[in-house]
């Protein structure tokens, strides 16, 4: 009998899944913030297992031991949360909920991570294929509507009378966004099941989507994660080293923005750089040149939002009118983390990415996998440092959501690999 309960509950939950991944592409071009949601329901199959609980937070809690990096990472991150809850008590903003923007993610993310490495050899594949196949459509429809300019989404009401539906666009951007991190383990998916040139085709694709929807970050953030990917077949170890150093070298030095030297490269670049990147680097100077006044502890969560009603104007080469100064967020989260969490938040956070890298190095996955893992990093650190922002949770479920990839692609190659012998 409770062989059986259970064996209704897991066709019920991969069932789900299924489902969810029919829903993903309509998801990112419909209303990119559905992710979040989408990765909630996700999270579902892990948090009704007696096992998860278990096997996740038993191997935790057990026998904790801050000498582990597992286990120190996990406490660094949750530290890292509750800084943000306290510095809501201080903050103008006043927000110590946001702390759950990030916690909630972590730990639903961690539940699809969990989830992934834990199929049987069966529902593994029926499972890849599904994710790949699913990022594959929502690309695809991403890149048809950036061609139509838009023409599924102006089916649906409310209508958007911009020109040339520029917010419209933008969202259908943020679609591109979501998805662009999980093109990389979704791309290591498809080489396992058909070939490298399918795989080299959803990479084109997802170039595509992201050229054709006008934002330019994600088309950079793709880029940077294939050359990252290209060189993870020839150092894979050296490569997971390097990536989360480097995420460590952006954090600590994000500062140094201060000494942008902002009119000199309005000058220079005007009508070289978008106007949008020409106002990131205003804004960034700006952040940067504030931060040693809210040190040690920061200004608190959210804080740049209540800085934003100053009214701070800033001329930018390119745009008629002047633009905020401080929009709602720094558009860097390294940033973002100095201005509003001081150093408790700097140091916490950099335990986090120094844990997790030495965990990643001692899983020693195989080479496609460690290219789908930097590929994943380096597009996420991309968006981080020119547009993300820690209190949207769409941007830290679609993290998840790329991790729940590369777990399905290292279960796979497992699978597959144990297979053939």
């Amino acid at each position: 009998m409770r062989r059986s309960i259970r064996q209704q509950r897991d066709r019920f939950s991969l069932y789900l899944l299924f489902g969810l991944f029919v829903l993903l592409p309509l998801t990112v071009v419909f209303g990119h913030k559905g992710v979040a949601p989408w990765l909630l329901l996700a999270s579902l199959p892990a948090f009704v297992r007696g096992d998860f609980w278990q096997s996740a937070f038993g191997q935790l809690f057990d026998q904790p031991d801050l000498r582990k990096p597992f286990f120190f990472g996990f406490a660094a991150i949750i530290f890292f949360c509750f800084w943000i809850f306290l510095s809501g008590f201080w903050s103008p903003g006043g927000a110590p909920s946001l702390a759950l923007y990030v916690l909630a993610p972590v730990l639903i993310g961690g539940s699809v991570v969990w989830f992934s490495l834990h199929l049987t050899r069966t529902w593994t594949y029926r499972l890849a294929y599904a994710y790949a196949v699913s990022i594959a459509a929502g690309l695809a429809v991403l890149l048809i509507e950036g061609l139509s300019d838009g023409a599924l989404r102006g089916m649906l009401p409310p209508e958007d009378p911009s020109p040339n539906r520029a917010k419209d666009i933008i969202a259908l951007g943020r679609g591109v966004t979501a998805l662009a991190p999980a093109i990389f383990p979704a791309a290591i998916i498809v080489s396992f099941l058909w070939n490298r040139y399918a795989s080299l085709a959803l990479l084109a694709l997802g170039v595509g989507a992201a050229f054709f929807n006008d934002v330019s970050a994600n088309a950079v953030a793709i880029l940077t994660g294939l050359v990252i990917a290209i060189i993870a077949f020839k150092a894979p170890h050296k490569t997971i080293v390097a990536t989360g150093w480097a995420l460590i070298v952006l954090l600590l030095l994000a500062p140094l923005a201060a000494l942008l030297p902002v009119d000199q490269i309005f000058q220079s670049a005007d009508g070289v750089l978008p106007p949008s990147w020409l106002h990131r680097v205003a804004v960034w100077q700006s952040v940067a040149a504030r931060i040693p006044e809210g040190l040690p502890f920061g200004f608190g969560a959210d804080f740049a939002r209540a800085w934003q009603g100053a009214g701070s104007m800033v001329n930018v080469p390119g745009v008629a009118a002047p633009l905020e100064l401080i929009p709602t967020h720094p558009h860097n989260v390294f940033l973002q983390i100095w201005l509003e969490l001081g150093l408790p938040g700097v140091l916490s956070f950099t335990a986090f990415i120094y844990c997790g890298m030495k965990v990643l190095v001692m899983a020693n996955p195989t080479k496609p996998v460690v290219a789908a893992l930097v590929g994943v990093i380096a597009a996420i650190a991309i968006s981080m440092s020119v547009e993300g922002s820690l209190w949207q949770v769409w941007r830290m479920a679609a993290m998840a959501l790329a991790g729940m990839g590369t777990a399905l692609a290292y279960s796979f190659q497992r699978s597959w690999m144990q297979q053939s012998k």
